[in-house]
């Protein structure tokens, strides 16, 4: 640690507490605006509460307290949206809300850059705290700051002033999926490095304490692969005293950790760190607990601490004052999603996207697929075939059996095309080849569990893996063999009916994230990005179902299960999924329970 401070009482201790928040995607009120109905619980109102009691529980114990939020605020719900379409004032519900409940500082998430750097910058202005990136380089972020030096108000007691430096940092992919908004030329430092370097100024700048924003996940220790290191790689720098991490939308401490190595959930740490991973849309408040000690040769050091979150659940009320920041907003974005803006000819869900390719991957994909070919209409290489891409978006996993999309036959609001692309991802097309293609479909079946028939009680779903990492190429035909080791899982790959060659020149229409390499695939150099489409994908959506046009590809779903001689597999989903169940009526599903979280649980064979 760094060097003690002057003071004749050196010999001390003090305790400090961290209030954390992550991911909120823009949810100040427990509201589904998909659905238009309230929520279980969440967003930022529901925290306001918590964060009140958290405050008052330290002031009788006269703990100064600390309030941190680790990104991803500003972009993820319809109302977020409708924000970033107007001028930022004081009264930005978001802004307000933050001002309001006194965040000492914002660390900058990925998806914060969505709406661009002007909005960005004017969110920057409007907060009354430093908004913080540690990473980016080659691109001027003020009104951003790089880091805070924070003194702490110990109060009367005497005792060596406590000065906390704070660091936040991006994964190094945020810069590619952001390009079209940062330029080409911005880059993001390694965050490992950017912590060894940055720590080691904030301390001769007088920090005594390293606290740390990392937008990113718990990671495995034992991965080669930096990106899978997550939190490791930063925590082996041995420069941070307490880390607050997100961007994966799940919770630390929790048993989804029991099994990781070098991390501890009942003490709280990564590799020794204390560190909170408060879930996602206001669901939970980190609470950190530090107790600090004090002497000469070693300044202000952790003696010991407590991690704890604080679920924001139903019973949690709102804080008035936020829900009065965000009622006209609100009210506002609520009637402007109910315009009818076209027709559904049959049902659209993606109850079962992980199982068989979903009715809401088809239209994504038709959309998708009309925007690339028109671009490429009257270009050289329109005589290429164009495929598209579509993501299992909506499919519960780590964001609960709410995280599904039901959309029902007759009109469509526009609500439900909100639900249907709820992040300002760019469509790209892509020139790609056969073998490049088959290894895109690898990728993605690296979401199933290796089957056996020898396990009778097998999840189909590694739950290591997000859903939206799980892609379906439309325009093709192939099966998925999950019994067999990874990149081994892909077989009969056709184009209209003949097997894809390895060196066949194809066109890929896909999202900007994908094409930079979001959901670990591989990145897409600049010159194999044929088009960009600038209209949102939302309208391209809306026109599929209002301006009927021959589809590009077969009825028939593009991909399906090897059989396997009967192996059983267990899938969750949602319990209104059971009136469509016919749709997988060739998997023979079984319901077998329902989970306290509230999916139910179907049995397929294959």
């Amino acid at each position: 640690m760094s060097a003690p401070k002057d003071s004749d009482d050196t010999r001390c201790s003090v305790r400090i507490r961290l209030l954390a928040t992550t991911d909120l995607h823009g949810h100040l009120l427990p509201h589904d605006y998909i659905k238009d109905q309230p929520t279980q619980g969440g967003g930022l109102a529901g925290l306001g509460r918590l964060i009140s009691e958290a405050r008052e529980q330290a002031k009788e114990a006269q703990m100064p307290v600390v309030l941190l939020d680790n990104g991803d605020t500003f972009q993820g719900t319809p109302l977020a949206t409708d924000l970033a379409e107007h001028e930022v004032r004081p009264d930005h519900p978001i802004v307000a809300a933050m001002n309001y409940l006194k965040y000492d500082a914002v660390g900058l998430g990925n998806h914060d850059l969505d709406h661009g750097l002007p909005y960005l910058k004017a969110l920057a202005l409007a907060l009354n705290m430093p908004l913080l990136n540690s990473n980016l380089r080659k691109i001027d972020i003020s009104p951003l700051n790089y880091s805070l030096l924070l003194p702490i108000d110990l109060g009367n007691r005497t005792m060596p002033p406590l000065t906390l430096g704070i660091l936040s940092v991006l994964p190094v992919e945020s810069a590619a999926w952001h390009r079209h908004h940062l330029g080409p030329e911005t880059m993001l430092d390694a965050p490992e490095a950017t912590i060894r370097m940055a720590a080691s100024i904030l301390r001769k700048q007088g920090a005594d304490l390293i606290v740390v924003l990392g937008h990113m996940g718990v990671g495995n220790a034992d991965s080669t692969h930096t990106d899978m290191l997550a939190s490791h790689e930063l925590v082996r720098t041995g420069e941070i005293d307490a880390l607050i991490l997100g961007h994966t939308h799940r919770r630390f401490p929790s048993i989804d950790y029991t099994t990781r190595k070098d991390v501890d959930i009942k003490s709280g740490t990564v590799g020794g760190v204390p560190t909170l991973m408060p879930g996602h849309a206001g669901s939970d408040l980190g609470v950190m607990d530090l107790t600090l000690d004090h002497d000469r040769t070693r300044g202000w050091t952790v003696r010991d601490h407590h991690c704890s979150l604080r679920p924001n659940g139903a019973d949690t009320l709102p804080d008035a004052e936020i829900a009065a920041f965000a009622k006209q907003s609100h009210e506002h974005v609520r009637t402007k999603l109910t315009e009818k803006v076209a027709t559904a000819p049959t049902p659209l869900h993606s109850y079962f996207s992980l199982v068989s390719p979903a009715p809401t991957q088809r239209l994504n994909a038709l959309a998708q697929h009309r925007q690339v070919s028109e671009a490429l209409r009257d270009s050289a290489l329109a005589h290429l075939p164009i495929l598209s891409s579509s993501a299992a978006h909506g499919a519960g996993g780590r964001d609960g059996p709410s995280n599904f999309v039901h959309i029902p036959e007759g009109p469509v609001m526009r609500r439900h095309i909100a639900g249907l692309n709820p992040f300002a991802n760019q469509t790209v097309g892509i020139r790609i080849t056969g073998s490049q293609i088959r290894n895109w479909l690898e990728h993605a079946a690296l979401l199933f569990t290796r089957l056996s028939a020898q396990n009778t009680h097998q999840m189909l779903v590694d739950p290591n893996v997000p859903a939206f990492q799980f892609d379906t190429i439309f325009g093709l035909h192939y099966i998925i063999d999950p019994s067999a080791p990874p990149y081994q899982r892909i077989s009969q790959l056709e184009y209209n009916g003949v097997p894809i060659t390895a060196d066949q020149p194809l066109i890929l229409a896909t999202n900007q994230f994908r094409a930079t390499g979001g959901g670990g695939y591989p990145s897409t150099p600049l010159s194999e990005i044929v088009c960009r489409i600038e209209a949102p994908l939302q309208d391209a959506m809306i026109d599929v179902l209002n301006r009927s046009e021959p589809a590009p590809w077969e009825i028939t779903p593009p991909w399906r299960f090897a059989p396997l001689g009967g192996i059983e597999a267990t899938i969750l989903t949602h319990p209104e999924a059971l009136a469509s169940i016919s749709d997988i009526k060739h998997l023979q599903p079984k319901l077998l329970s329902t989970t306290p979280e509230g999916f139910i649980r179907l049995s397929i064979t294959l």
